[in-house]
């Protein structure tokens, strides 16, 4: 074992007893809001299983409201319902499986970025420790297995269960269908006409399954808009940002406003596009590599979730994932826009603090029964708008010229 490898599993252990710690901690409640109960969103996943155990339609606000540990109505996929369940599994999955997740979360994160350099070491702590991921853990929620998840499709070369897992994420969460583009990744060459193949039969057996479950998918998707929530101003992820804090600001209709940021958006893209340009063939040459894959689900994916909803920051785990190909690829390139996007990434995760604790520490008031923002709530959230603006907008051209390589890769065999 060579003296890199011991350096991580140590860099491991603490990470590890400082998210522990955090959690614990009155410290973390200046930067998210913290639960009443520990890993409140998991526990609220156990209880639609025990629930159903019982025997109570989960589907039913009638019914399941009359169960012993009853949270909300399911607004889930009816596939998470498959999840073995007896009171042996419950204490396993509420006071053993948590912190299971935590260590396979930072330990399998760190033996992929691989970090070698005091930089790497450093972007993996705030990767960690940053009020986002922080939350993300405190409320244990979905995304974090999603984030799993995508790291075992990425480099899992049995196919099969990497369309299942696929399969299974979409029914349950429906936004890790844009998942499916690892069909074309995980095995760059099998031919168009195979994956178009592959495609159409994935498509037709979740068309056949979502027919004769249409009934609980609906219940999920209403009571999933107003559950699972759409953020508002506080903990954003979204395109949606500026729009609404223009809406606020400057009464500025919100369709209009809306329209305008993604026109705006799509044009920078167009222009950093063709500004960097040589800059972007070099930051991709690796990227049909293991890490490069995983770079492209997690853009992928986050651009996708950036662009049509409203999400609460711990969804910004999935801008992690970016990370390992940024390492892998800093160690034999020196381009300024290569260390212009990881410094973006950095200064981003610094100013998460300051954004964090703005949050929590702003008081929201009324006036006359209006909601009203203080100016410095106003001015932090409007210029994580922007960081996030113009992240996402970098991420959007990489990947875009990483599926015109694919393309021509593809033209070529």
């Amino acid at each position: 074992m060579n003296t890199i490898t011991i350096i991580k599993f140590f860099f491991i252990i603490l990470i590890y007893f400082s998210i522990l710690f955090l959690l614990d901690s009155t410290y973390l409640e200046n930067f998210i809001w913290k639960s009443e109960i520990k890993f409140i969103d998991f526990r609220i996943l156990i209880s639609w299983l025990e629930c159903n155990y019982l025997g109570f339609d989960v589907y039913s606000l009638d019914e399941i409201k009359n169960c012993p540990n009853f949270y909300s109505i399911i607004y889930y996929g009816d596939l998470w319902l498959l999840i073995p369940y007896n009171e042996l599994l419950k204490d396993f999955y509420l006071n053993i499986l948590p912190y299971i997740v935590i260590f396979l979360f930072v330990s399998v994160f760190v033996f992929l970025t691989s970090p070698t350099s005091f930089l790497d070491f450093s972007i993996l702590v705030l990767a960690f420790l940053n009020p986002s991921t922080l939350l993300l853990i405190e409320r244990l929620g979905f995304d974090i297995f999603i984030f799993l998840f995508i790291i075992f499709i990425s480099l899992n070369r049995i196919y099969f269960l990497n369309w299942m897992t696929i399969f299974y994420l979409t029914f349950i969460k429906v936004y890790p269908a844009i998942l499916g583009i690892n069909i074309f990744l995980e095995n760059i060459e099998r031919s168009f006409k195979k994956n178009l193949i592959l495609i159409f039969t994935l498509i037709s057996i979740s068309l056949v399954y979502f027919y004769f479950n249409i009934d609980k998918y609906m219940i999920s998707i209403i009571k999933g808009a107003s559950n699972s929530g759409k953020a508002g101003y506080h903990y954003l992820f979204s395109l949606n940002t500026l729009p609404k804090i223009s809406k606020y600001i400057f009464e500025i209709n919100y369709i209009f406003s809306l329209l305008s940021i993604y026109c705006l958006f799509f044009i920078l893209a167009k222009f950093f596009n063709n500004k960097f340009r040589n800059n972007i063939k070099l930051f991709i040459e690796e990227i049909f590599s293991k890490k490069g894959r995983l770079f492209l689900l997690g853009g992928y994916l986050s651009l996708f979730c950036f662009i049509l909803f409203s999400n609460f920051v711990y969804r910004e785990i999935l801008l992690l994932l970016l990370i390992p190909y940024l390492v892998q690829i800093k160690k034999s390139s020196h381009d300024i826009f290569l260390y212009f996007f990881i410094s973006l990434i950095f200064f981003r995760f610094i100013f998460l603090y300051l954004y964090g604790f703005i949050n929590i520490n702003d008081d929201i008031n009324y006036i006359n029964g209006v909601r009203f923002f203080s100016d410095k709530f106003l001015i932090i959230i409007t210029l994580k708008g922007i960081i996030d603006f113009f992240l996402m907008c970098f991420v959007s051209i990489i990947i875009y010229n990483g599926t015109i390589k694919f393309i021509k890769f593809k033209k070529l065999n």
